[in-house]
């Protein structure tokens, strides 16, 4: 059960300040809840072939597979591989 206790004066114009008592698994919860949230809003800038293949799901080789047959989105910068987030996750929702 989560206790919730709001505390001051609560007009439009200010705002809220709450008081939320967690037990520590459900602190642990709500911690990695968040830290799933940020980390899904992050789909801005480049990621080398690892954070490609974390990214997607797949194998190092794989994302290898994919560039050689020019099917997944990729740029050449000074002899490395990067892979645009944002490009990434429009590859997969027009199908891979």
């Amino acid at each position: 059960m989560i206790d919730v206790e709001q505390t001051g004066n609560h007009t439009e114009s200010l705002p809220l300040l709450l008081t939320i008592a967690l037990a520590p698994d459900q602190f642990e919860l709500l911690a990695r809840a968040v830290a799933d949230l940020v980390e899904q809003g992050r789909d801005e800038g480049f990621v080398d072939v690892d954070g490609a293949a974390a990214f997607l799901g797949l194998s190092r080789r794989a994302v290898y597979r994919l560039v050689e047959r020019d099917r997944l989105p990729h740029h050449r910068a000074g002899g490395r591989l990067l892979f645009d987030r944002r490009a990434l996750r429009a590859w997969v929702e027009r199908g891979g």
